[in-house]
């Protein structure tokens, strides 16, 4: 008698809950992502921005490039990690695992700085973040399936491409293989996602700090 062969099932991505809040940023329920974006509800990110200040002359920030499978602004330049506080997880727990996820730094709480919140809009999708800073010299990088490698750019230069005074400005990688080596990348209006939390909150943080 031929033994039976186990009934392979195809796995289910995990249903993402968030959080849904009014604008006071009273809690109105749970409910799945996709409604949560659908209906334009406030919901709370995290964003990390990772920091290299061993030269106090070039204070440079990482920037992920995002995968092209992405559903949304696949291939463009982001903050160094960032992403969604599910429902009934802390705010630290969630930066933590999004970094962890994305660049494949795993870090503890000690290792990262809290610096404010500010709320975005883009379209529909209204975000509560939370803004972290983490300082480290050349990290050891290990991108996730949903980043396609890391890169760094001079804050000043960023700030300036942020409020449109620069149409480009170059990176360096981050993670240096072949001829990336040599290599160094651009970014402009067309391939990066311009958060209004890097001018309003983190480069007057960097600034006072340095």
């Amino acid at each position: 008698m031929k033994s039976k062969r186990p009934m392979i099932r195809n796995r289910k991505k995990k249903t993402e809950l968030l959080t849904a809040y009014n604008e006071d940023m009273n809690e109105i329920g749970v409910f799945e992502r996709s409604v949560v974006h659908y209906n334009g509800l406030w919901h709370k990110v995290v964003q990390c921005w990772i920091v290299d200040d061993s030269d106090p002359k070039d204070i440079r920030i990482y920037l992920q490039r995002r995968s092209f499978e992405k559903k949304s602004n696949p291939g463009r330049y982001d903050i160094s990690a960032g992403g969604h506080v599910e429902a009934g997880e802390s705010v630290e727990n969630a930066m933590l695992r999004e970094i962890r996820e994305e660049t494949g730094l795993i870090l503890k709480a000690h290792d990262i700085t809290e610096i404010g919140t500010f709320r975005e809009i883009s379209g529909k999708d209204c975000e509560f973040a939370h803004i972290f800073v983490c300082f480290m010299s050349v990290p050891p990088f290990s991108p996730g399936e949903e980043v396609i490698y890391m890169v760094s750019a001079n804050a000043d230069e960023f700030k300036s491409l942020s409020e449109g005074i620069v149409n480009e400005i170059t990176v360096i990688p981050a993670i240096k293989t072949g001829l990336m080596t040599e290599e160094a990348f651009t970014v402009n209006p067309a391939n990066f996602c311009n958060h209004e939390s890097f001018v309003k909150v983190v480069y007057p943080y960097l600034k006072k700090k340095f």
